[in-house]
């Protein structure tokens, strides 16, 4: 479930709706993939030059995806927009063991809360 401690650590500490940096950075390629094609299509169709074009395309994907990553992490501290789960404000000390969250799911269906 998590990639690393750091990761780990950063959802344990988030009360709020969270994206691992793992999810952040393959939105941030996928999106540049798409993004990137579109600058190069214009580029090509402006020059006419598939040397420059390619340039073009490298170092605008390097740039864009770090300032994309960058944008993507800075809109996760801003809290407008977003919905928190009222269970989030709990304090958790540790990882919900299977068993656990079996109970805590039973527990939540008998109060109505979950089908």
């Amino acid at each position: 479930m998590y990639n690393n401690r750091q990761e780990k650590k950063t959802l344990r500490k988030s009360k709020g709706p969270i994206e691992s940096h793992t999810r952040t950075v393959i939105k941030a390629i996928s999106w540049r993939i798409i993004a990137t094609c579109t600058s190069m299509s214009i580029v090509y169709l402006l020059t006419k030059e598939p040397l420059i074009t390619l340039e073009f395309g490298a170092i605008e994907v390097i740039a864009k995806i770090t300032f994309y990553y960058f944008h993507e992490r800075g809109w996760q501290k801003v809290p407008w927009g977003t919905k928190k789960h009222p269970l989030a404000t709990l304090p958790v000390n540790r990882d919900v063991a299977p068993d656990d969250m079996e109970k805590i799911k039973d527990y939540l269906k008998d109060l109505g809360y979950i089908d």
